[in-house]
């Protein structure tokens, strides 16, 4: 039996999704609900890593208990009795063996929030930029640069890529409402620290510390020279993963 839980969760205290050592984990919380329910240990396997302080509003996970569940409401009813306030299971459904949440998946959605004016108290999974003088038309002009499919290398400190570091951004969206700015980012998928260096050297050209033209220099790199900074944490979100 393999089963698919959809999760979401406000990542803002947990050290990402991996089980840590020393640190509390999303994964860790998800095993230990399953593993009182079912009454015996249960290992999952999500979609995807998510860093310290990053939210989700579909994460996808998968697990094989021994046994079939009966009743799958009921699961998610328990579950979510079980779980912390800040991660709720959304849906529960059977899926084939062979399916895996992370191998299976064909495109992933990030978003990454942030407010750009004057501190906003209530923006609690945004990220606070605090910068009166952005110029959101810079900074979404820095973003479009790298829609498409493209060389990433010096966007990721990942060391070895199978794909050779080529990642298709297929789709780019904007919302704006005041000073507050979500843009979403569609791919067939995303390197480690990827969205957040993308976003980080937007935000440097929306402050008028950058220029487009460098940001457009670090794709298809003839020489990899990984970018040192990238966005916080706190205002990504992983929207939902599609198989």
């Amino acid at each position: 039996m393999n089963y698919l839980l959809t999760i979401s969760y406000n990542g803002a205290k947990y050290y990402g999704f991996e089980k840590q050592k020393n640190y509390i984990g999303i994964q860790e919380e998800i095993e230990k609900a399953l593993s009182t329910f079912l009454g015996y240990k249960i290992t999952v396997h999500g979609s995807g890593r998510t860093d310290k302080g990053v939210h989700a509003k579909n994460q996808k996970i998968n697990f094989k208990p021994k046994a079939a569940i009966k009743d799958l409401n009921h699961c998610v009813y328990a579950l979510n009795r079980l779980l912390p306030k800040d991660i709720f299971v959304k849906s529960i459904e059977e899926k084939d063996d062979g399916f895996d949440a992370r191998h299976s998946a064909a495109k992933k959605v990030y978003s990454y929030s942030f407010h750009y004016g004057e501190r906003d108290p209530f923006a609690v999974t945004e990220h606070q930029l605090e910068c009166k003088a952005f110029d959101f038309e810079k900074f979404k002009e820095a973003m479009l640069v790298c829609k498409g499919k493209h060389d990433f290398r010096n966007f990721t400190p990942k060391p070895i890529d199978k794909d050779d570091y080529i990642r298709d951004i297929t789709d780019m969206r904007f919302e704006l409402n005041d000073n507050h700015m979500k843009v979403t980012l569609e791919a067939n998928g995303f390197m480690t620290y990827m969205v957040r260096t993308i976003v980080g050297v937007a935000m440097r050209v929306g402050e008028g510390k950058m220029s487009v033209e460098e940001v457009a220099q670090n794709l298809d790199p003839k020489v990899r020279k990984i970018i040192s900074f990238k966005a916080d944490p706190m205002g990504l979100c992983l929207e939902d993963v599609i198989y």
